[in-house]
């Protein structure tokens, strides 16, 4: 049985919150084979290389995100930590 987007984002933050960054980190990139603009799955994947210090690799992918979801006010915080961070 093949899982729809929302189940894997659902199990890449679980695994992200229980600190599998591996597996949250492929189940995000699966989801954004599918849906490049994805914007939960861009952020939390910015998220993630802020978290192993990469900034500079985040910046694209929150920008994605917030492209796809202007209001998301985390969304911009997260782009702005990791432009300072930069």
């Amino acid at each position: 049985m093949e899982l729809t987007v929302d189940q894997m984002l659902q199990q890449g933050l679980a695994a992200h919150k229980a600190g599998n960054s591996q597996e949250a980190e492929r189940l995000y990139r699966a989801i954004l084979q599918v849906h490049p603009k994805h914007p939960d799955a861009n952020h939390n994947l910015g998220v993630l290389a802020v978290a192993v210090g990469k900034p500079e690799a985040a910046l694209p992918l929150f920008k994605t995100a917030l492209e796809a979801n202007p209001k998301q006010g985390q969304f911009w915080l997260s782009y702005i930590d990791a432009l300072v961070k930069a």
